[in-house]
């Protein structure tokens, strides 16, 4: 038999003596000390403070700020908060379809997007079955990785302002099955 040290003693003896208060609070006697205090209410009592909190609500100004801030962010934004940037939304995609028309079918690399990976900052995009990070080249073209989303990624080429946008690809349009 191991013998328990001092401490594990402690916590096995604290541990009974919780187990049968808890037990004898929930099978002993029942008194009603200490509930004589309370009093029941009347349904008009009732009524009346609802009416009172209904009338408090009400006259809160803050409800309709939160209304506003609600209603102001459901708006369609100028401005992407999350970008550290002062261009607009609508000069972004502007470009982002500018780019994609400038580039011809015939400089567009042979890529397939296939997957997504992030492990805390760094993110890497499964290009052709190797992992690239951005800024690496992906071909001997001189086609680089610029930017890496869940969805898609921009492929580009240096001191060019061609951009390409693969999509994600799913395996079976991949592999066929």
């Amino acid at each position: 038999m191991v013998s328990m040290t001092k401490r594990e003693k402690i916590i096995v003896s604290i541990m009974a003596a919780t187990v049968l208060l808890g037990g004898y609070l929930y099978w002993g006697p029942v008194t009603t000390v200490g509930r004589q205090g309370v009093e029941k209410k009347s349904d008009s009592q009732a009524l009346a403070f609802a009416q009172k909190v209904i009338q408090k609500l009400k006259a809160d100004t803050s409800l309709t700020k939160d209304l506003f801030t609600i209603r102001s962010a459901e708006r369609k934004w100028e401005k992407d908060p999350f970008l550290k940037t002062e261009t607009l939304l609508s000069d972004t995609q502007q470009r982002k379809v500018s780019d994609n028309a400038t580039v011809s079918a015939g400089t567009q690399p042979n890529q397939v997007y296939s997957g997504f990976l992030e492990a805390g900052t760094q993110r890497l995009a499964i290009i052709n079955g190797m992992a690239y990070a951005s800024g690496e080249a992906i071909d001997s073209n001189g086609h680089f990785l610029r930017r890496i989303q869940p969805h898609q990624v921009e492929i580009g080429k240096r001191n060019a302002p061609d951009v390409i946008i693969l999509k994600m690809t799913d395996y079976e349009t991949i592999t066929g099955k």
